[in-house]
């Protein structure tokens, strides 16, 4: 029995507003309704501010994360390469092709990889990876 998928997004190169929590909740926010969940409590943002450390190592940005009824999406963005990480873990549905659109209309990657998990503590013989779909996709522009 398959407990959860967990659809994994590593994205480069984000040409959309990545920068503001504003857009980013917006997504978010969508997302939840696109997706049947439902937000449980508020969104958690922690920003990375642009000092020394945080700029020669890229992590100035956002680390968010969103609990929803069926678990949980998380999501990690850098501001100064433009690249954003984004998981989302549900007991539900995951409709790929609709997070993916979803995501290019928010934050326009051009460049997507992305894995999908099938997550089962209980079942060994369940495999690890459902699919790995288009490992490096090219956006439409």
């Amino acid at each position: 029995m398959v407990f959860g998928k967990h659809l994994i997004l590593d994205c480069n190169n984000c040409q959309g507003n990545i920068t503001t929590r504003y857009n980013i909740q917006k997504f978010i926010d969508e997302l939840c309704v696109l997706s049947n969940m439902q937000k449980k409590g508020e969104t958690i943002f922690e920003y990375f501010p642009e000092n020394e450390f945080n700029i020669k190592n890229d992590i100035v940005g956002y680390s968010v994360c969103q609990i929803i009824s069926l678990s949980s999406i998380t999501m990690h963005i850098n501001n100064i390469s433009k690249t954003f990480y984004f998981d989302f873990f549900t007991c539900g549905q995951i409709d790929i092709d609709l997070v993916v659109d979803l995501f290019d209309k928010y934050f326009k990657p051009k460049t997507i990889k992305k894995i999908m998990l099938i997550r089962d503590a209980i079942d060994i013989t369940c495999p690890f990876f459902e699919e790995q779909v288009d490992h490096l996709r090219p956006c439409d522009e």
